[in-house]
């Protein structure tokens, strides 16, 4: 997971959890560890107190027996007391610390500029686990001020023991054993959990496929339950076995430590006994010796619980810190990159571009030049997998190059301010994402500054060629979208498509306006009267703006209305590019696949 020894990433992981609950909520934060040092404390006094009520038995002192019984019940109550609140702020701390660790995380993962941590094995890998042990993270405060209140009450006890005889303070040293071995069992159930992270996220790929409405028409026509549930057992029983293997190891060095800690234990009872007998100590003595003992006892046994919980809390926390720092390494300096140009005078370039995903071992666009100029409408046709999206994606800046580079107007798109630039971009991509908010919410967020205004979302619609579509719903465009919410509807595929052209309509006057495929779920015909009205659109925004529009489709009716046309090979290699007219006159790929369509329709 990380370059770091293990023990660094603990170390880090607790206090980036201590400094987020901290930045929550200060008063709480302090308040239970406060509460928590007063109940260790409260817990030795009453140790304490029943050493003095042996004491005062022979001979009888009343005053004594009176005092320390008044005592005892005194600490009893406001060890309760403080235990109860204790819990009250431990909860409302733990779910203030989780609601931040999650804002957080969104807000990292949401606002990175590329796409490149959605296309990393490893970082999916730690995703997923975040997820799978996310009730982990539920344990990680509760278990750091546990063990704070642990370390408080050993220390104490030891002091108090010391008064007993000096050689009682060997006792805690037979805890190091058990808490060295707990910390090492920690340990090996996160390299376990690193270890099934990825057959883990294919089994709850496995379990989505099996239990979503998307793929189910699939699943049950191919018959592929038995199929799925199959490789679901199999990797369910990979997972068992990379678990199975370390709680074995771990059960047995838990076990180890705890042997070495009750030898320490019976060593320390006999030898006050034997003190007892001979005069040496008091009948107090042994009776506080037999209670901080049992205490210690306690506190050890329950500690190794206790730590191998903190672990593997904390490393889930590391994932956290792990996710978190490969967000922040790919948002590094935004704020100081150069202002994108308001209109686009000359246009955009790719020189010699080529981009390979990170786990693939070849390129998905090798060596692209190609230059688009400003106000033009350009139309990208290619086989599957030719690299027309990862394209798209290049100009948006969703991806950087992996050599060679794009300009805007003559400048780098990696020197633009991301965030600026895709201000002002517009897009829409055949694997839309479908937003279950009111319809109105739904459009209306592909311009945040306009997002609840009826009349731009109504505009954009009727540009999206679906100005009908809220008429035909229960609330009109105030219907809510979904059918897991309350009143909510579902809608077909070519509905949902709609909606996602009329986002990418939602902004008027982009400088680059990116269709992928935005209309395969529509009907060629209204594909054909679509683009005819984005033509005529684009035709206005090339004055104002110096818009270009970007089509990648495979309806050749609707490619040749664009002014360029650039056919990629299936290598990611540019085939050739030129006007629809240009291309037929070259009888080369782009005629080919022409004329083989055309065909179709004859």
């Amino acid at each position: 997971m990380s370059d770091r020894p293990p023990v660094v990433s603990r170390l880090r992981a607790t206090g980036v959890l201590l400094q987020i609950a901290w930045n929550t909520d200060r008063p709480r934060t302090v308040a239970a560890f406060v509460l928590l040092g007063s109940e260790a404390v409260t817990a030795a006094l009453f140790a304490w107190w029943l050493k003095l009520l042996l004491d005062a038995l022979t001979p009888i002192n009343t005053a004594q027996i009176v005092a320390a019984t008044c005592g005892m019940a005194a600490a009893i109550a406001v060890a309760a007391a403080l235990n109860y609140t204790g819990q009250r702020v431990q909860i409302a701390l733990r779910d203030r610390t989780l609601a931040q660790v999650d804002e957080r995380l969104v807000r990292l993962v949401g606002a990175t500029p590329t796409l490149e941590i959605h296309e990393t094995p490893e970082y999916l890998d730690q995703l997923h686990a975040l997820n799978r042990e996310s009730w982990h993270l539920g344990h990680a405060i509760p278990g750091l001020l546990n063990m704070f209140a642990t370390g408080i009450r050993i220390i104490i006890a030891a002091i108090l023991l010391a008064g007993v005889s000096p050689l009682l303070l060997l006792l805690p040293l037979f805890a190091i054993p058990t808490l060295a071995l707990s910390s090492k069992t920690g340990a090996l159930f996160e390299l376990g959990n690193d270890r099934a992270a990825a057959p883990a996220r294919l089994a709850h790929h496995l379990y989505e496929l099996a239990t979503n409405p998307a793929p189910a028409k699939e699943v049950r026509l191919f018959r592929l339950a038995d199929e799925l549930t199959a490789r679901f057992h199999r990797t369910e029983v990979e997972i068992q076995r990379i678990h199975r293997r370390v709680n074995l190891t771990g059960q047995a060095l838990t076990l180890l430590g705890r042997v070495i800690f009750m030898v320490g234990y019976f060593a320390a009872i006999a030898y006050v006994v034997t003190l007892a007998v001979q005069g040496r100590a008091s009948i107090g003595d042994a009776g506080l010796t037999a209670v901080l003992a049992g205490q210690v006892l306690t506190l050890v046994t329950g500690s190794a619980d206790l730590i191998q919980l903190a672990f593997r809390s904390l490393a889930t926390v590391a994932r956290f810190v792990y996710l978190t720092d490969f967000a922040r390494q790919h948002t590094l300096d935004v704020d100081a990159r150069t202002t994108p140009p308001r209109r686009l005078d000359d246009g955009i370039e790719l020189e010699h571009v080529s981009y390979r995903y990170p786990a693939s071992d070849h390129d998905a666009l090798h060596d692209v030049s190609l230059r688009l100029p400003a106000g033009a409408t350009v139309a990208i046709v290619g086989d599957n997998g030719a690299g027309k999206s990862t394209l798209v994606k290049l100009l948006a800046g969703l991806y950087p190059p992996s050599s060679g580079r794009v300009t805007i107007d003559g400048t780098d798109l990696t020197h633009l301010n991301p965030d600026q630039w895709r201000r002002h971009i517009s897009a829409a991509f055949q694997d839309h994402a479908r937003f279950e908010f009111l319809l109105l919410e739904t459009v209306g967020i592909g311009d945040l500054a306009t997002r609840d205004d009826p009349v731009a979302v109504r505009a954009a619609l009727d540009r999206a060629g679906a100005a009908d579509l809220p008429a035909g719903l229960p609330a009109g465009i105030d219907t809510q979208l979904g059918p897991n919410w309350p009143a909510g509807i579902d809608l077909s595929g070519g509905q949902w498509q709609k909606l996602a052209l009329g986002r990418a309509m939602m902004r008027t006057q982009p400088l680059l306006l990116l269709l992928d495929e935005p209309t395969a779920a529509i009907d060629a015909d209204t594909e054909h009267q679509l683009f005819q009205q984005w033509t005529a659109a684009a035709a206005k925004l090339r004055h104002a703006v110096g818009a270009i529009t970007i089509l990648v489709s495979h309806r050749f009716s609707t490619v040749r209305m664009a002014d360029h046309i650039v056919v990629l090979n299936s290598d990611g290699t540019i085939a050739e590019t030129g006007s629809h007219t240009e291309l037929l006159q070259r009888h080369g790929t782009y005629a080919e696949l022409f004329e083989l369509q055309a065909r179709t329709y004859r």
